[in-house]
């Protein structure tokens, strides 16, 4: 049975999509909502499409077995060695593996607390910890009662110049704090319909009275989530490159009635591998994307003019006459719904790309990550031997030790990703192999 696109349930990584399958379904290539792609074994996925119900590889054997009698010692071990092998940490994780990074967290604290900025701009070179920073800063802002949603961005698939793409997948990630549980999307606009709110927006507000009237389909749900969609009695939610005031003014709705009727503080965006948006087929989505980004920034820092603009019609597209900010002919709503917003933007973006330079008028903050020194790897590498530990049961000698640090330090001078990778590669290694030294690792298990 043809399972590629179907919708699945990690325990763990939470819901995705199934993009490919190997060794006979025996793994699947899950594209998960957090933006994270890893192969997982079938057997840890349930399909959550109702004709997948019963697995269609149940009864099929896979291609290579290998015999274990591994059981896990400690709660969530399992998990993180797993997600250190692709070189990152575990979302419900994140916090208790963040090492070295006092000062930069602190810039998170005190951006989040300060009105007069809206953006945050998060550079780092590849593997230096942006993603890491970006999971963290998603479940900090949650405990200090923000709304939080996140997007990695891909250039063929969630691109920047499609700003309905980043919407869906804001919208499936967005949870929102409220006495003492992290509500999905679907459960805090049920609430939301119980309260007086988006009185006058033109989507939200039909939206919720429909809720109220109990009238809301299936159908219904997917439109207003920015998927495909058979319902169109309010209009069609775009997926052209031109559209992104539609999905400003639905977030700022947003974010400004889950503060008004919430008491929430407000609602955080995150956007890792954004500067993944100069891979493009067409130089106009460059500048699609352009526009979306600057967008996002005048949005979070309240400017007025994007309330009370006149939009004009341009050589191509229509435009607003003060901004120049691209809007949807079929949809001329604002980019803003009401002041204030209650927004923040963080990107995460290499050195090479600079936000600051599109809205230099803007106080935007800038947290630059350099590679941790060697003694707070020294102390992650140390406190991941002892759970390796505690996990499998591999016993290493100090000398041992400090030749699996001095093996792999060096690492860490090109990036911090490929250092923990690296890491559970060596205690694998000595695990499946313990009489064998690591310089038949180095050179790929050849020997003379």
């Amino acid at each position: 049975m043809k399972v590629k696109g179907f919708r699945v349930q990690h325990p763990k990584l939470g819901q995705g999509e199934v993009i490919d399958i190997r060794h006979r379904g025996y793994e699947c290539l899950v594209k998960f909502n957090t933006g994270l792609t890893l192969w997982v074994k079938r057997r840890h996925l349930t399909f959550l499409d109702e004709t997948l119900k019963l697995s269609p590889f149940q009864n099929k054997e896979p291609l290579l077995v290998f015999p274990s009698t591994f059981k896990p010692s400690l709660k969530g071990g399992r998990e993180v060695i797993e997600a250190f092998r692709a070189g990152i940490v575990p979302e419900n994780w994140v916090k208790g593996w963040t090492v070295g990074r006092a000062t930069e967290l602190s810039q998170v604290k005190t951006w989040l607390h300060d009105q007069t900025s809206g953006t945050l701009v998060i550079k780092g070179e590849y593997g230096a910890g942006k993603t890491h920073l970006i999971e963290y800063l998603y479940h900090q802002a949650l405990e200090l009662k923000y709304a939080a949603a996140r997007v990695s961005i891909e250039p063929w698939g969630t691109q920047l110049a499609f700003p309905k793409r980043i919407y869906r997948q804001l919208i499936q990630t967005l949870r929102v704090p409220y006495e003492g549980s992290n509500l999905n999307f679907r459960e805090v606009i049920s609430l939301l319909s119980q309260k007086e709110s988006f009185a006058d927006h033109a989507i939200l507000h039909p939206f919720v009275i429909a809720l109220k009237n109990g009238q809301v389909t299936t159908a219904m749900w997917q439109w207003l989530e920015g998927f495909e969609s058979t319902f169109r009695e309010w209009g069609v939610l775009y997926d052209h490159t031109t559209a992104a005031n539609i999905y400003c003014y639905i977030l700022s709705g947003l974010s400004n009635a889950l503060v008004n009727c919430l008491d929430i503080n407000g609602v955080l965006l995150l956007f890792d591998e954004t500067e993944t948006s100069r891979i493009y087929r067409y130089s106009y989505e460059w500048l699609r994307g352009i526009n979306f980004i600057r967008a996002l920034v005048m949005v979070a820092n309240d400017e007025p003019v994007l309330v009370e603009e006149k939009i004009i019609r341009g050589e191509h597209y229509y435009q607003g006459e003060r901004t120049g900010l691209i809007y949807s002919g079929h949809r001329k709503w604002p980019y803003i719904y009401r002041l204030p917003t209650y927004l923040k933007v963080a990107f995460a973006v290499t050195p090479d790309f600079s936000l600051e330079n599109m809205a230099s008028e803007y106080n935007i903050y800038t947290i630059e990550l350099e590679p941790l020194p060697y003694h707070y790897l020294e102390h992650f590498f140390y406190r991941f031997v002892e759970l390796y530990h505690k996990v499998y049961g591999l016993k290493l000698t100090s000398r041992e030790k400090r030749k699996i640090f001095t093996f792999i330090k060096n690492y860490a001078s090109i990036s911090t990703r490929l250092f923990i990778k690296a890491m559970v590669e060596c205690l694998d290694f000595k695990r499946f192999y313990p009489t064998a030294t690591l310089k038949k690792l180095s050179s790929g298990g050849r020997t003379k």
